[in-house]
């Protein structure tokens, strides 16, 4: 049996061997704690750097690389407010108000919007850069106007938009957060148009 046993186990790395050598404190059920595993190659889950586009209040725009800890400290928010923006899960599409943030997930927009920032998933999604885009173009120019996006399939609008649907744009004497959440509303409904219209 011990023969067959050796055969059919893979060999025990040295750093297990000397692993279980080091470790003299004992599970109150009398086991040796990670007996026999070789944790030097385990990497740590949710540690790993992400993508994000960052636009500033004047309209500047970066990509950095951020890591999950770091957002959550940077815009004091709670991981699960981040699992929101994973782009693995499906959510509904959400807003939640948070103190010093607002997280917006909506059909292709993932965004977390502060005071001073938006922080977007960095993606190579039609519907988020000409979300940067638009953004920018708004913030520059200081004109709340309406977004009218780029693209053959999207330009077959009618003349309807939100203009005269709701009557002149938002001013641009509202707040940061409110024009970068106005953007992203404007962006879901048009790529829901789009869907709709090729539907």
């Amino acid at each position: 049996m011990a023969d067959l046993k050796e055969r059919l186990l893979p060999l025990k790395p040295q750093s297990a061997i000397n692993l279980r050598g080091t470790t003299s404190q004992a599970s109150p059920s009398g086991r040796q704690p990670f007996q026999g595993l070789d944790l030097s190659g385990l990497k740590k889950r949710g540690q790993g750097l992400r993508s994000w586009i960052r636009v500033d209040t004047s309209g500047n725009s970066q990509v950095i690389e951020v890591d999950k800890f770091t957002m959550m400290r940077r815009c004091d928010l709670p991981a699960r407010d981040l699992r929101l923006l994973d782009p693995l899960f499906v959510y509904p599409s959400t807003i939640l108000g948070r103190e010093k943030a607002i997280v917006v997930n909506l059909e292709q927009i993932r965004c977390i919007i502060t005071a001073d920032e938006v922080l977007l998933l960095n993606s190579l999604d039609s519907y988020v850069l000409q979300y940067v885009v638009e953004l920018q173009r708004r913030l520059t120019s200081g004109v709340g106007e309406v977004w009218q996006p780029e693209g053959p399939e999207l330009n077959r609008r009618s003349c309807r938009n939100f203009d005269n649907v709701y009557g002149s744009p938002s001013p641009d004497y509202l707040p940061f957060e409110f024009r970068a959440l106005e953007v992203a509303l404007e962006s879901a409904c048009t790529f829901l148009d789009s869907q709709v219209r090729v539907n």
